[in-house]
């Protein structure tokens, strides 16, 4: 059996293992396990366990409590802290880190002074690597280097999930799929995962039927949904009305299968591909679900950088207000609001108004008061209100609130990249998972299950010749049941139907 073989060339002497790991397959409960078993032979070493998200630390972290002798950290924060202890000439750390910047000096460093390599070895004499399919090439030399250095490596990896910053293009997706291929050839011992684990107690032939297609989509086929459907897969035929790009709507008639879903009190996983169709489905579903915002944040970082190159400038710090708002916030539109408030900024607030402009006049006024951080927070906490108690703002709808209110709190810092990386390193060490019924993007969801998922809409706007691996991600997510919403008029062309 592959979890037996794979148990035992974990746990063997070899110096490099790689293990190819299919989504619900077992890696989680391998590493664990082996994690809990080779701990107490380390003497003063660590082992250390390497994620590439905070969500996975989470996930590694509930199954190995108690441990010692173990460290779990995303791997850009080893190389960070490699880059700090040994800063490159003449770049000035600032307060939010330059990632592939960090990767490229870490990489070259520790090819060039392989006593750096020699002291992290002895400190982690064992290393995992989780989801290695994401590593970058600077990312993949530290492992290198690490190994080289004598630590041993156990590396997971599955080609299928690779939709993180790979295959940029044609050229640069070939290049990643060698270094793969590399990798795995080099190795001591390379074995592969293949018990559906995630199904089983109920969703076994589900389980059986991704994995085939898996094969399906990795060998260049199409995701098959003709001929005998497994048990717990359903799939719906119905167009997106929606006359905005990326938007989504369906008329009764095509909805009506999904009711039960979309009403029902079970527990829902939703999930799509763009931001934007993401919060179309919300605002289509009458904002009953809330959004999966995760542990990363797109709007944050920006009005942060913006805010900090303010230098007391109202004007700017407006600008970098109503981007963000847009960004986060449904509704709060240049027609209905946002030309008028940076008009009220530019302006000073000097012309007297009533009604509705009075009320966007009072908000710019934080604005024109604190020109900085701190003003944006007081006129971000003050929109929130005025959400809830005034009638000429209730169709502003915040889609993310949890980045809202972090936005809020950048207020409260000394200055806004500081407030930024406290808030950075509060979600690294938070462990969140999705409510029971959330809406999200694909790629927030992965390494998330969920026993029910519906993904929509599977149409060729959504699914193109280049999302096999974003549409097999999507699939694996359900344990129990799988809904998928598919269009007949404009059919994704790695779907069969």
């Amino acid at each position: 059996m592959a979890d037996v073989a794979v148990a035992a060339a974990l746990r063997s002497g070899a110096r490099l293992v790689v293990i190819e790991a299919p989504g619900g397959c077992g890696k989680t409960f391998q590493g664990a396990a082996f994690a809990a078993d080779i701990c107490p032979t380390l003497g003063p070493g660590r082992l250390l366990i390497l994620t590439h998200t905070h969500a996975a630390c989470d996930v590694f972290g509930n199954r190995t409590r108690g441990l010692t002798g173990l460290e779990i950290r995303t791997i850009d924060s080893l190389i960070g802290q490699i880059a700090e202890a040994y800063p490159e000439p003449g770049v000035i750390l600032g307060a939010l880190p330059d990632y592939d910047r960090n990767s490229r000096w870490a990489a070259g460093l520790l090819k060039r002074r392989p006593f750096i390599a020699d002291m992290l070895a002895r400190r982690y004499p064992m290393v995992i690597c989780d989801e290695h399919q994401d590593a970058s090439p600077e990312q993949h030399a530290v492992i290198e280097a690490l190994h080289g250095a004598g630590a041993r490596v156990r590396a997971f990896f599955d080609p299928m999930q690779r939709i993180y910053g790979a295959g940029a293009n044609a050229v640069q997706s070939q290049a990643d799929d060698d270094r793969l291929a590399a990798f795995q050839s080099v190795a001591d011992i390379s074995e592969s995962l293949d018990v559906p684990h995630r199904w089983r107690g109920g969703g076994e032939d589900l389980g059986d039927w991704i994995l085939e297609n898996r094969t399906r989509l990795a060998g260049g086929g199409k995701l098959r949904l003709t001929g005998v459907l497994p048990r717990g897969l359903n799939v719906v035929f119905a167009e997106n009305s929606a006359q905005r790009n990326l938007g989504f709507r369906l008329d009764t008639r095509d909805r009506r299968p999904l009711d039960p879903d979309l009403k029902g009190i079970q527990s829902l996983l939703i999930l799509s591909h763009y931001n934007e169709t993401v919060r179309a489905i919300r605002a289509y579903l009458s904002r009953s679900m809330p959004i999966w915002e995760g542990h990363t944040r797109s709007a944050l970082p920006p009005l942060a950088e913006r805010l900090a190159g303010c230098a007391d400038d109202a004007a700017a710090a407006a600008h970098a207000a109503v981007a963000f708002v847009q960004e986060v916030c449904t509704g709060f539109s240049d027609s209905q609001f946002a030309t008028r408030f940076r008009a009220e900024v530019a302006g000073g607030c000097a012309t007297p108004a009533r009604g509705k402009p009075a009320q966007i006049q009072a908000l710019a006024r934080l604005i024109v008061d604190q020109p900085n951080h701190t003003g944006v927070g007081a006129f971000l906490r003050g929109l929130y209100g005025a959400i809830k108690d005034q009638a000429g703002f209730a169709g502003i709808h915040i889609d993310y609130p949890r980045e809202f209110w972090e936005a809020v709190r950048l207020g409260a810092a000394p200055d806004p990249q500081t407030g930024l990386v406290e808030q950075a390193h509060r979600n690294a060490h938070t462990c969140r998972l999705p409510p029971a019924r959330a809406i999200s993007t694909i790629h927030k969801a992965k390494g998330l299950e969920a026993p029910n998922v519906l993904i929509m809409p599977c149409d060729g706007t959504t699914f193109r010749e280049r999302d096999r691996r974003l549409l097999y991600v999507a699939v694996s997510r359900a344990s129990r049941s799988l809904t998928l919403v598919v269009s007949r008029s404009n059919p994704s062309p790695i779907i069969e139907i």
